[in-house]
């Protein structure tokens, strides 16, 4: 089973990220094109904690997430074990700056051929996933599941949807053949 996550929506209220989130979009979108299964996650600390753990039966686990300042789509190749921004999550925490895991390493990298990846994809590779929900989530995925990339997105007008899902299909394709 493929796995595909996205987010729901965060931000304050009236903001555009509060009413939608383009990550469950394309998630929703993409899975449903290539038959994955979709699980769209509240952009919230506690909820992707044990994320690595709940998916372990999946056999690929792509998680897809917004970075407001980017301009193009990022494979992430590592995680950092740290949480730390002055925006609340959904639930309202807000990460003054702590371990995510107090017993896990600094930081932890996909498991996936990046290079390959990346390169297939037409993608290029971040070092840094930030301090905030999506890199504790990835920091799940990768500390507890053999098999899962994080995608950092830039906002929907960076990114045609259409193009979004053909980058899915791409980046699966590739990380099935590495």
């Amino acid at each position: 089973m493929i796995v595909i996550t996205g987010f729901g929506p965060f931000g304050a209220p009236g903001s555009v990220a509060h009413e939608s989130n383009p990550s469950e979009r394309l998630a929703l979108d993409a899975g449903s094109r290539l038959g994955a299964h979709v699980e769209i996650l509240p952009v919230s600390y506690a909820a992707v904690s044990n994320a690595g753990r709940l998916f372990s039966d999946a056999e690929l686990v792509l998680s897809i997430g917004v970075a407001g300042g980017r301009r193009e789509p990022l494979l992430e190749k590592q995680a950092v074990n740290w949480k730390e921004s002055s925006v609340p999550d959904i639930d309202g925490t807000v990460a003054r700056g702590e371990r995510i895991d107090s017993t896990g390493p600094d930081r932890v990298q996909t498991a996936w051929d990046i290079d390959h990846i990346a390169s297939g994809s037409g993608l290029g590779i971040s070092l840094s996933a930030g301090t905030y929900v999506c890199n504790a989530l990835s920091y799940s995925l990768y500390r507890h599941h053999g098999n899962a990339c994080f995608l950092h997105i830039p906002p929907a007008e960076h990114l045609d949807l259409d193009a979004g899902i053909g980058l899915v299909e791409r980046i699966i394709a590739c990380s099935m053949s590495a």
